[in-house]
């Protein structure tokens, strides 16, 4: 049904659905892969945060969104530090979905309401970790992306190119130790930096 739902939309095209992670790998490596994936957690095989990590390596460009009836806290935040884009819940109404959906692919995030105020829950705890490095650029960069602006906007902003503003961001991953901007973001407000 899902899929029915999102082939009706305009930019959007949903081609396959896979009952594994391991189909999805197989398809990967002998046809072109996908833009964006919604990946369930509860998978036979290999669960989806493993499967997400494994994307992330032989994937990099291809973006995540978890699509999940697991609302607690550990399953999000595994999901969101191993790469995902959005975390949505089954429960969501299809044109939510569709939403989180339009919202990655315009290079934000989507998270379902109450996985919103968990993830805003676990950003107000302090974080161990100490002091990240990062340079006053990017945390500009931060600052921005905290405010759900776009990288085109980013770059306009701080007049500098969207390949710049990439290039600051892949550092902020590297250096939080996370691979997506809600990681990023959820990373920076636990260390203090936002």
């Amino acid at each position: 049904m899902l899929q029915r739902i999102l082939n009706r939309e305009e930019h959007i095209t949903c081609n396959r659905v896979f009952p594994s992670c391991s189909k999805l790998f197989e398809a990967i490596e002998t046809d072109s892969h996908p833009d964006l994936v919604l990946m369930d957690l509860g998978l036979p095989g290999m669960g989806g945060v493993e499967g997400i990590r494994n994307l992330a390596k032989v994937a990099p460009d291809l973006t995540v969104i978890v699509l999940t009836v697991f609302a607690d806290k550990e399953k999000v935040i595994e999901s969101l530090d191993a790469g995902a884009a959005g975390y949505l819940l089954k429960t969501s109404k299809p044109t939510d979905i569709v939403r989180g959906v339009q919202e990655v692919f315009l290079g934000g995030g989507a998270l379902s309401p109450s996985v919103t105020k968990m993830v805003l829950g676990e950003m107000r705890q302090p974080s161990p970790s100490g002091q990240f490095d990062l340079s006053v650029r990017e945390i500009e960069v931060l600052e921005l992306l905290a405010l759900d602006i776009s990288r085109k906007e980013i770059a306009d902003r701080l007049d500098i190119t969207y390949r710049t503003v990439t290039f600051h961001l892949t550092n902020i991953y590297e250096k939080l130790g996370v691979h997506s901007q809600l990681g990023a973001l959820a990373k920076a407000y636990q260390a203090g930096i936002l």
